[in-house]
């Protein structure tokens, strides 16, 4: 039976280093398979000069990157392996709503998924955007009953520049031309750096990461304004000073250094991101800020409404604002998956790479939630 495991950003396959062989070995055996994204690690283009890293593929199309692009990648990787159908399809951080895109347009190929660190909360209908409005914004009086991440971003951004001291969400900032010059930094040693930070202050070992649902996400209609200050409380690695990026956020907070039992991973990582760039990734965060291909429509609309029917779990580490970043998600997710009490796992002591903080118990997880579907 084929296990097929979703990486998130900014990881790779080798995310799920930890947990391949035992699930592998697990039972009477499973077929465990973690790719590349596309965009990321080895489906990426091999040769192009590093000295234009910095300035390709903004100006691309980012259309290839749509979720329902990566979805018929999944489905068409799960054929060339052989397999009819996949056992369990794990998403985490981004992946998990590849994740929830694959289980809810085709039902009968994934018998089972677990999100993991980002709640999946549904498809959205695609909206209308006025091109009268400054940036495409939706008005706000829409956007506040719709907590998306989408609809979110659009919603509270000008109330979070307002704020004092100004702020932006981490993904509108991802979003924007400099977001990949920025992150690779100087040189290979500034990239090694920013990424053992940017691990270590998203971990269950920094302090700041004392998680805990926001009063917004009890409010049926929050206004934007609420929203933005309960955001505000958050990390600034996901609401940032306006005037700074990623790089400078990281540096600043002083988390520069990969802990010893990770600085190979630190290596391969920075080096398959020093080759390819960081814009496959961000390109993700583009297409779920930006409307829909036209070719997608359809498509999304059919989706939209739907309730995931396969059996479902979401597993995250305890000190992860990933699980309630964005407010009311989790109550969404357990209503389109009619997910049970037992089968929302938060790890204590794991921050948001939970499967690398705490692979004996992510694993003990699956292998427990396999054993019920």
């Amino acid at each position: 039976p084929l296990i097929l495991l979703l990486h998130g950003f900014p990881e790779l396959g080798y995310s799920w280093r930890k947990v391949l062989g035992p699930l592998s070995e697990a039972h009477r055996g499973y077929h465990v398979v973690a790719p590349d994204l596309r965009g990321y690690g080895q489906t990426h283009p091999k040769c192009i000069d590093p000295n234009d890293l910095k300035q390709v593929h903004y100006d691309d199309p980012i259309a290839p990157f749509h979720a329902l692009n990566i979805v018929e990648d999944i489905c068409a990787l799960v054929k060339a392996l052989g397999h009819a159908s996949v056992a369990m399809l794990v998403g985490h951080d981004f992946g998990s709503p590849m994740a929830g895109h694959c289980v809810l347009a085709h039902p009968s190929l994934f018998r089972s998924v677990v999100f993991m660190s980002a709640p999946f909360v549904g498809v959205e209908r695609p909206q209308m955007i006025s091109h009268s409005q400054p940036n495409n914004v939706p008005c706000a009086d829409s956007a506040t009953r719709d907590t998306s991440l989408t609809m979110l971003v659009h919603a509270v951004a000008t109330k979070l520049a307002a704020l004092d001291p100004p702020r932006k969400h981490y993904t509108a900032y991802f979003s924007t031309r400099n977001a990949n010059r920025d992150l690779l930094g100087e040189s290979q040693d500034d990239l090694y750096k920013f990424l053992g930070g940017y691990y270590h202050m998203k971990s269950g070992a920094w302090e700041g990461n004392n998680i805990y649902p926001l009063p917004s996400a009890s409010n049926p209609s929050p206004t934007a304004e609420e929203i933005a200050n309960d955001l505000a409380t958050l990390p600034e690695y996901y609401i940032m000073p306006l005037q700074e990026n990623m790089h400078q956020v990281i540096s600043r907070h002083g988390a520069t250094q990969w802990p010893q039992m990770e600085e190979d991973a630190g290596k391969l990582y920075t080096s398959e991101f020093a080759r390819t760039g960081f814009q496959g990734g961000l390109n993700y965060y583009r297409c779920a800020l930006s409307p829909p291909p036209p070719e997608r429509v359809d498509d999304l609309i059919a989706l939209a409404g739907r309730k995931v029917t396969v059996p479902a779990a979401f597993i995250s580490g305890a000190q992860d604002w990933g699980v309630y970043q964005t407010p009311g998600a989790v109550d969404k997710m357990k209503k389109l998956c009619g997910m049970q009490s037992e089968e929302f796992v938060l790890i204590e002591g794991a921050g948001h790479w939970v499967q690398q903080e705490a692979p004996e118990r992510v694993i003990a997880e699956l292998l427990s939630f396999l054993e019920k579907v």
